[in-house]
This record gives C-alpha cells, structure tokens and sequence, in this order.
C-alpha cells in the first residue's frame, strides 16, 4: 500500500527621431514566410487528428530557464540586470545549463521541456514575456547556437521541445501624455501614442523603418492605443486593453497577424521546435487565431516535417465554454488551437486536493463538460497542471501528502500532464516572483535552501514522479486509453475512483482525500472473474476480481492513492537509485569518504562499475551487498580532490541483474569535499621498536 505519510521530506521621453532599415534577411524571411499567412486553409487544415496520440502520450516539464541552471557565468550579466538575490533580476540560468540537466529531466521521465520565451525583452526580463526583438535570441540565455544545440541535444535524448510565446503584447515601451491615460477608452476613442525612452521596437514593429508601406508608419498602426484593462470579464477590455501596462499589439490587422506567423515560423525552421505554449491567448479576438494557427501548423508541416507540431494556450480563465472555444472549430471558421492549458481542472485542484476540502465528484463533473465545450481533438490532450509560474506553489497552502496524491491523480487521470520545475523537489513559494525560485545552487530559494543544489534524484517526491512516469510508459491505458468513472463523493472529500481502459488493459485508480479510512464499494472492471490485480504502489497488495467482475471492497487510509492493474499484465520497472552517501549536495564531505548507492533492485556489479565515473576523477575499489543491490565505492591513495564539486556519475549502461533494463537516464549525485586531511609521517625511535608519529621529542634513525 502506497501511503502518503511514509514520504520523508528531508529539505525542508519623447520620440527620438532615427531610421532604421530592416535588416536583409528579415526582409528575405518575411517575403517568404509571410505567403503562408494569406493562404487559404480548410476547417481542419494542419490540425493533428483526433486519433493521434502522439501528445497524448507525452508528459511535459516546464522551467523558468532564468532559473533552472546557469551553464554559462559569461552571459549572466549580457543585459545588466544580473543579481543572484534580486526578486525580478536574472540569476543566470540559460539553454547551456538547461542542456547540462536534461539526463535529470529524462530521469524524471519526462519526455517534453517546456522553457520560457526566447527572444530579446526590452529590458532584458528574465522571464521572456516582454519581448522588444522578436527575431533575435536574447543574451543572457546564450545565443542562437546555444539554443540551437541545447533543442538538438534534447531531441537526440528523446526529449521534445516546446518554446512559450507571445503574440498579444511586447514589454512597456509605450506609453501617452494625453490627460486619463492610461484608464481604458472604448473604440473609436483612444490615446496618442509615443515611446517612452530611447529603446524601441525592432523590425518589424520599429515604425521608424523607411521601407514601410506609409500607412504603418504610426504607433496607433501597430498597437492598440485604448489604455489598460478595467474589467477582466469584458471580453472589449482585455482583449483591446494593455495587460499590466505591456504594449497590446492590434492583432486585427494584416500587418500584425502576416508578421506574427512569419516570426514564430523563423523560429519552428531555425531551432526545431516541436511545439509551441501560447500565453495570453484569450486577450487577442478569435479571428487572429483562425488566421494565425493554420499558418504556423501548415508550415510546420511542409517546412520542417513536423506533422505533429502542437500548440496549445494559456486561456486564464475558469470558464469551460470559453477555454473551450479556442480549441479546434469550436467558435467556428478555421481550426484554432490544439489544446490549452486545463485552467478549469487547476481551479478545482486546491479544493480537491489541496486543502482537501471539496467534494471529489467535481472532477468527475469537470470532465463531464470537456464533450460539451472542446474539439473532439482537444478533449483528451488538455495540457493539466498543479501550479506554475503564474500561481503560488501547491505546497505553500498544502501538505506532502496530498501533494503526493495530487500527482498521482496528475500522471493517471486524462489529458496531458505538466510539472512546474521544483515541484519533485518540495518548492513551496507564494505568488510570482517567488515561486520562480533557483534549482540551481543559488540565492533565491525556498526556505533554508540558499547555496542548495536541488537536482536531487533521491528526493521522495522526485522517486515518485519518476516511477509514475514509469507507469504511464509501461501502461498506454493510463495515456491513450478511455476515462471511466467508477466513484466520486458528491458531498465533500473522500473516495475518487476512476478506470483507464485501452483493450485488454484497464488500470484501476483510487484516491481518498479525506482525513481518515474510507472503505470503496465494489466497481465493476473488464477483468474476468478471480484476476489477482496488484497495486503498483505497494505490489505487496493483491486483490481478486469477484464473480461478477467487480473489485472487492477495498480499504483505503487517509490521504493515499491506489493504482491497480492484473498482475499477469505487470511489467518491471526501470532500476532507479534509491538513496545515496553522502546525501546531494552535501558539504564539507571527506576526500576519503566512500560513495555508497542503493539501487532500486538487484544490479548487474559489472556493468554499474563500468558505468561508474566522477569528475574530477579518482580511482578506488568496489564492494557490494550480498543481495547485489548496494555499492560502495572506496576512493584510494589521498581520495577525491580537496575543496572541490565532486560529480559522481552512473551512466545508463548499468543494467539490472533481474530483467536486464537500464537506468532511464546517468545518474548523477554531487557533493563538495572539504580540505585534504594532513599527512603524517611515522618513525621508529632508535632501540624502542616503537613507531610514533614525527614530531615529537624523539630521536630518530635516519
């Protein structure tokens, strides 16, 4: 039995005149790309096909790249806004440190990467939601090259890339002198527009540019000039107004919509993108949409041979019907969007799990709505999520337990799940910026964590999503397969229970979210009658199938979660490690101390010694436990080097001893060793016989 309660959680100005000339490759982009713009598209052109479960199959891990690893101290300060303790200043993270962890995202086992914009912000944001350049990468992530290669290397690893993007606004660099601005002014009135300082916009929104067509020439052109938002549920509001003052692009114009596709399709041919998350995407009218989303999957298709190129949106909102309409020919016309982000089933998380406190048949009636609201392409692959970086942490209002039940639920229920970095590692920050805390070992951290590494692969939460993801790789019901509810509670917290079934496979899932025992009544399965299932999270519990094939009742503690499938189904898991010495990111470690590694299972001795490496390195002998699942390596001569990060490394050659499977990615454990210990000579005082150490009043042979 798999009780949330075992989990040890250890860590605890005026316009400035100029001109500017589009540069000739862009001009050479746009001709070309933007064709694709004003072509016509069926209904469904470019649109993936409902039967394909390419993403569906997918599990997404999303990371702020600012503050996943610095890979790279060079570039840190490219835009002078580097400090390690500021709130919103760039920490230094970027595609070269993104690139140097993709075995811990892969260990993870997830199989998408999902890292924040791309391009220039004005004012070198280290989020990337500010954009002033769209056409160029912007240094403090590395340049073009480094993103190039850090998309290459993932794919070579199996791993999908997915860039966020923007197309409503760029950053703050506009504003008016006209008296009320910046409260909102409906159409046909509105405000002189001017920049505010010397930085603009470059091409092609630089309206400086001689090679414009004329009637582009003016701000009011390009932007939408009726102040900021008053009211969020006034559709004129937010998609007209400016969203915390950034410059509202007016998307309804050709200009606007042809160069949006020409950007994001430079993007898709010179990086290799596989999918694109779309922010903001409820602030722009639907018709940019219809317009804009056939283009980019058409030319994903033809240009870079990616049929399955997927985008899905950030619709900030807990209305079906509207999160809905943006989903395939939902409001009608062209096909829109792929997917969204599932920010109806977010806002039931808390409730459910979180704090545990609402009645689990919301789910259930959630899911009700999805064959009402979505495309029939969308209804499986709505992208679910516990938090992000647009919302506190689950952990700051909630408990490891139910953290650990919520996942499960995240990995075993429908649709396309997505971590927020941090979350396999306990991060609990409140609200924006705080929950963008440094995985790497930096200065803004969750409690106590300053100067911590958190890429831990023996965290409990960590082991966890792991072996979910292992689940959801060995059992293509708990992703292909169809939802089936078997029990909700109607009245508050408790029991949820709900099939996958894909052929001959169904996977029985269970939860109790409330805060005692709770006893499930007999659901019906497609198991024949006496099939032994087993509980994936505790293979010691084996229940039977009864005579009319239903479950038996079953007993379910407090805050824990059951995953059921017929123990003639079950397959091995990959080994992972379990635990190790010294602990990750360990101090003042001895340069003589052993490495010890348990792994989950017994190994094959030789092939995890082969696989076995540290940098800087050091020899030393191997012994292991008499059940072939516990290493321990002893360095020799003076040990591992002095004052040094010692990276201890396992690559995916080792294998276990039982199946024969690899780990899923190297493993990697870090500490820091302390100074060397003295050496000390020893002697034999004459006629003592005696050795003593040099230095004491003793006269020595020589």
């Amino acid at each position: 039995m798999f009780n949330c309660n075992d989990l040890l959680i250890k860590l605890s100005i005026s316009e400035p005149v100029k001109f500017n000339l589009i540069p000739l490759e862009i001009v050479g982009r746009m001709a070309v790309l933007c064709l694709a713009a004003f072509c016509f598209f069926s209904a469904r052109a470019g649109a993936q096909s409902a039967s394909n479960g390419f993403w569906q199959a997918q599990s997404i891990y999303q990371i702020i790249t600012d503050r996943f690893f610095d890979g790279d101290t060079s570039n840190n300060n490219a835009d002078n806004n580097y400090s390690a303790t500021g709130t919103t200043s760039v920490h230094g993270g970027d595609f070269k440190g993104a690139e140097q962890k993709l075995d811990y995202i892969k260990a993870l086992g997830a199989t998408a990467i999902w890292i924040s914009p791309i391009v220039l912000n004005g004012h070198g944001q280290f989020h990337g939601y500010a954009a002033r350049d769209f056409y160029h990468v912007d240094p403090h992530w590395g340049s073009l090259a480094d993103l190039q290669h850090f998309v290459a290397t993932a794919h070579a690893r199996g791993l999908l890339v997915i860039d966020d993007i923007v197309c409503n606004h760029g950053d703050d660099l506009i504003y008016s002198t006209d008296a009320g601005y910046a409260n909102f002014l409906a159409p046909p009135a509105g405000y002189t527009l001017k920049y505010s300082s010397s930085i603009t916009y470059a091409p092609p929104f630089d309206i400086y540019n001689s090679s414009y067509n004329s009637a582009n020439n003016a701000l009011t052109n390009l932007f939408h000039n009726y102040g900021g938002i008053p009211d969020y549920n006034t559709s004129q509001h937010y998609q007209l107004g400016e969203l915390d003052g950034l410059d509202d692009f007016r998307t309804e114009t050709t200009y606007v919509r042809s160069n949006m596709a020409a950007i994001y399709q430079y993007w898709i041919q010179q990086v290799g993108i596989d999918g694109f998350r779309i922010d903001t995407v409820k602030h722009i009218e639907n018709g940019f949409w219809q317009s804009w989303c056939p283009a980019v999957h058409a030319f994903a298709a033809t240009n870079s041979a990616r049929p399955n190129f997927f985008m899905f949106g950030e619709v900030y909102d807990g209305s079906e019907s509207l999160c809905g309409s943006y989903t395939g020919t939902e409001s009608g016309g062209t096909f829109m969007l792929d997917s969204v982000l599932d920010y109806p089933l977010y806002f039931l998380v808390d409730s459910v799990f979180g704090s545990a406190s609402g009645a689990t048949s919301q789910i259930d009636s959630h899911y009700a709505n999805i064959a009402t609201y979505y495309d029939t392409n969308a209804q499986s692959r709505l992208v679910t999520f516990l938090d992000n970086h647009d919302q506190p942490r689950f952990l700051n209002s909630s408990t490891t337990n139910r953290l650990a039940v919520a996942l499960a639920f995240l990995y075993t229920s429908r649709g396309i799940p997505c971590l927020y970095y941090g979350t396999e590692q306990a991060f609990d920050g409140p609200t924006d910026p705080y929950n963008r805390e440094d995985m790497f070992a930096g200065q803004f951290k969750d409690a106590g964590l300053n100067g911590v590494d958190s890429f831990n692969e023996t965290h409990p939460l960590f082991q966890l999503v792991a072996k979910l993801n292992n689940f959801r790789r060995l059992y293509p019901a708990l992703s292909l397969g169809a939802y089936v509810s078997q029990f909700s509670n109607a009245s508050g917290p408790g029991l949820f229970a709900y099939s996958r079934r894909l052929g001959t496979q169904e996977v029985f899932v269970v939860f109790n979210t409330g805060s005692s025992p709770q006893t499930l009544p007999a659901c019906g399965l497609t198991y024949a009658p006496d099939t032994a299932l087993v509980n994936l999270l505790a293979p010691n519990e084996i229940i039977s199938v009864t005579g009319a094939s239903q479950t038996p009742a079953i007993s379910v503690p407090s805050s824990t979660a059951k995953i059921f499938i017929a123990q003639s189904q079950v397959l091995p898991l990959d080994p992972v490690v379990l635990g190790n010495s010294p602990a990750h990111s360990a101090a003042n470690v001895s340069t003589l101390s052993p490495v010890v590694m348990q792994f989950s299972k017994p190994m094959n001795t030789n092939s995890v010694q082969a696989a076995f490496s540290s940098v800087p390195a050091a020899t030393g002998t191997f012994s292991w436990s008499a059940g072939g699942d516990t290493l321990t390596f002893l360095p020799a001569g003076a040990g591992f080097a002095p004052l040094t990060n010692i990276t201890v490394t396992v690559s995916n050659t080792a294998v276990d001893a039982i199946s024969g499977k690899p780990l899923t990615a190297p493993y990697h454990l870090l500490f820091q060793t302390t100074s060397a210990p003295p050496v000390v000579y020893f002697s034999s005082p004459a006629g003592t016989g005696t050795v003593v150490p040099l230095g004491t009043n003793t006269t020595y042979l020589i």
